[in-house]
C-alpha cells in the first residue's frame, strides 16, 4: 500500500513538473517576443502593480475600475505574487506561470471525471496534452497588442480576464462531478455558487463565458432525456442564484465601477464588428504561425464539434457528453454574442481557447474507451512509449529554457522609467500624463515620483486608477508621449515650460515655479475632487 501511494505521489508530481515546464515554455515565449510589452507594460496588463504600489504608498483604496473589478482571484494572487518577488515584472511573470499550472490543475480534476475508469497516468498524461495544446497555441502569438486574435496568451496576463477563465474551468469540473455521480451534493452546490457568486462580483463575463452556457447545455440534456432534471435545475438553480447574488455584491461596490457593462452592448454595429473579426482574421493568416494558430483553434472547435456528436452517436457517459457540448455551446454563445453586442474587442472571445480543452480531455477518454474494445488495443501499448518520450521532451525544453527566462525576469528593467527616476534625481515630483504613455511610467519609477493620468484637456481620466492619488497633490510636469494626441497644444494649455527633456518614446515639460502649475493644480485636482464625490468617496478626504 505505501508503495502504490508512492507510486501514485510519482506520477502526480511528474504531471505536474510537466505542466510546470510547459508554463515556463510558453512565459519564455512571450518575454522573448514583442508580446512581452502586454505583459509588462501595457496600460491595461499594468494595473494590479499600480494597485499593490498605490498600497504600499498608503493611499486611500478608491480605485476607478472598469465593469471588471480585478477584486476575485486576480488581485489577492498578484498580491502573494508581489510578497514573493521584488519587482513588477518578476510577480507578473509568476502570476502568467501560476494561472497555467491552475489550468493544468482544473483539467487534471476534470480528467479525474471524465475517465473513472482510466489509470492514474492516463489521466494526467490526458490533462498534461490539453494543456501542452494551450502552450502550441501560445507558440503562435507574439504581436505586442491585445486588439487581435492571439487569445491563449492573454491568460498570463492579470487583467484579461484570466480569473474568469479558470471559473469557467472550475464550473465545468463541478457540473461534471454532479453529472457523474448522479447527484449534486451539498459541497459540489456550495462551491459552485461560491464561485458563480465571487466570480461574477468581480467581473460580470461570468454569466455569458460560463453561467448561461452551463444552463443552456443542462436544459438542452435534458430535454434530449439525457441528464434527470431534478440534477439539472440544481445545478443551473445554484448558477443562477450565485450570479445574482453576484450582481447584488456590485452594489455596494458601485462606487469602483467606472461603466455599466451594458454601455458595452451595441447591437446596431453588429454587422461592423463582423467585419472587423474578419480583417483581424485576414491579418492573423498573414504569418505561418498565424495560421498555425488559426488551425489549432479550428481544431478545438472541431473537437467540441465532433466529440458532441461521437459522445451522443455512442451513447458514452452522459459525463462524457456535457464535455463535449459545453464547449460547443460556450463557444457558440461567445461568439454570437460578441457579434451581436456590437464588440469589437478580441479578448471576450477567449473561451474559444480555454472552453474546448475540456473537449479534448473528453475526446481522448471516447478514443480510449473505443480502443480498449477493439482488437488494436494491445499494440497501441506503444503509445505509453510515445507519451514518456514527449513527457522527456518537454521537461528537458523546460529546464534549458529555465535559467534564460529567470534571467530575463530577474533583470527586465523598464527603461523609459530609468530616464524618468535620471530627470526627477532624487526629488518627490508629481506629474501627469495621458494613459497609454504614463501608466507603464507610473508603475515602474521610483517611489519618490508619482505619475497622475489625465485626458487631453488636463481633466482626470478616472479609468483603472486610484482617485485617492489625487488628493492634496501638486503636479508640476507633464510627460508628452510620442502618440499622444491633446485637444490643445500642452503650451497654449500651460505656457512655456521651464524646461524639456527628451527621453525615449516621449518628454519631459517641466513647470515647476510657473503659472502652468497652478494651472495643473487647478484642473487635475479640482477634476479628481468632483470625481471622487460624485462616486461617493468624498468622506475620506
Amino acid at each position: 500500500m505505501p508503495s502504490a501511494r508512492l507510486r501514485s505521489l510519482g506520477h502526480e508530481a511528474l504531471g505536474g513538473l510537466v505542466a510546470l515546464a510547459l508554463a515556463v515554455i510558453a512565459l519564455r515565449h512571450v518575454i522573448a517576443t514583442a508580446r512581452v510589452s502586454l505583459l509588462w507594460y501595457d496600460g491595461d496588463s499594468v494595473l494590479l502593480p499600480m494597485v499593490v504600489r498605490s498600497m504600499q504608498a498608503g493611499e486611500p483604496f478608491e480605485w476607478a475600475m472598469s465593469p471588471a473589478l480585478f477584486f476575485f482571484p486576480e488581485l489577492p494572487v498578484y498580491l502573494l505574487c508581489s510578497v514573493v518577488t521584488g519587482t513588477p515584472q518578476q510577480a507578473l511573470a509568476l502570476n502568467g506561470v501560476l494561472v497555467l499550472v491552475a489550468v493544468y490543475a482544473l483539467l487534471r480534476a476534470a480528467a479525474n471525471e471524465l475517465m473513472p475508469a482510466a489509470g492514474r497516468p492516463a489521466r494526467i498524461a490526458v490533462s498534461a496534452i490539453a494543456l501542452g495544446f494551450l502552450t502550441l497555441v501560445v507558440l503562435t502569438e507574439s504581436s505586442a497588442t491585445a486588439t487581435s486574435l492571439e487569445l491563449a496568451s492573454l491568460l498570463l496576463t492579470t487583467t484579461y480576464y484570466y480569473g474568469v477563465a479558470l471559473a469557467l474551468l472550475a464550473t465545468a469540473v463541478l457540473v461534471l462531478r454532479a453529472v457523474r455521480t448522479g447527484r449534486a451534493s451539498t459541497t459540489v452546490l456550495v462551491v459552485l455558487g461560491l464561485v458563480a457568486a465571487c466570480t461574477t462580483a468581480s467581473n460580470p463575463l461570468y454569466v455569458p463565458w460560463s453561467g448561461a452556457p452551463v444552463v443552456v447545455t443542462l436544459a438542452l440534456l435534458v430535454l434530449a432525456r439525457r441528464v434527470p432534471w431534478r440534477l439539472a435545475s440544481w445545478l443551473s438553480g445554484v448558477v443562477v442564484a450565485g450570479a445574482v447574488v453576484g450582481y447584488l455584491v456590485r452594489i455596494p461596490l458601485r462606487p469602483f465601477v467606472s461603466l455599466d457593462p451594458s454601455t458595452y452592448v451595441h447591437p446596431e454595429h453588429a454587422l461592423t464588428t463582423l467585419g472587423f473579426f474578419a480583417s483581424l482574421t485576414d491579418v492573423r493568416a498573414g504569418t505561418a504561425a498565424g495560421d498555425a494558430g488559426l488551425v489549432l483553434m479550428l481544431i478545438g472547435v472541431l473537437l467540441s464539434v465532433g466529440g458532441t456528436v461521437w459522445a451522443w452517436r455512442v451513447r458514452t457517459s452522459r459525463t462524457v457528453l456535457v464535455a463535449t457540448l459545453l464547449p460547443l455551446v460556450t463557444v457558440a454563445a461567445v461568439s454570437v454574442g460578441v457579434i451581436a453586442a456590437g464588440s469589437e474587442t478580441p479578448r471576450y472571445l477567449e473561451p474559444v481557447v480555454v472552453a474546448p480543452l475540456l473537449a479534448l480531455v473528453a475526446v481522448c477518454e471516447l478514443t480510449r474507451s473505443a480502443v480498449r474494445k477493439t482488437r488494436v488495443h494491445r499494440p497501441l501499448r506503444g503509445v505509453r512509449v510515445t507519451l514518456a518520450i514527449g513527457a522527456a521532451v518537454v521537461l528537458a525544453a523546460g529546464v534549458a529554457v529555465t535559467p534564460s527566462t529567470v534571467r530575463t525576469v530577474r533583470t527586465a528593467a523598464y527603461e523609459p522609467a530609468d530616464c524618468l527616476d535620471q530627470w526627477a534625481d532624487g526629488r518627490d515630483v508629481v506629474g501627469v500624463g495621458q494613459f497609454w504613455t504614463v501608466r507603464p511610467l507610473a508603475t515602474y519609477a521610483a517611489t519618490n515620483v508619482d505619475m497622475l493620468q489625465v485626458r487631453d484637456t488636463f481633466q482626470v481620466y478616472p479609468w483603472l486608477v486610484d482617485l485617492g492619488a489625487y488628493r492634496d497633490v501638486a503636479p508640476t510636469f507633464v510627460v508628452v508621449g510620442s502618440g499622444d494626441v491633446w485637444s490643445t497644444p500642452v503650451e497654449d494649455s500651460l505656457g512655456a515650460p521651464v524646461s524639456v527633456t527628451h527621453c525615449s518614446g516621449f518628454d519631459i515639460w517641466d513647470y515647476a515655479g510657473t503659472d502652468g502649475a497652478d494651472v495643473l493644480r487647478r484642473d487635475v485636482v479640482g477634476s479628481a475632487t468632483a470625481v471622487l464625490q460624485e462616486r461617493g468617496f468624498a468622506a475620506g478626504s
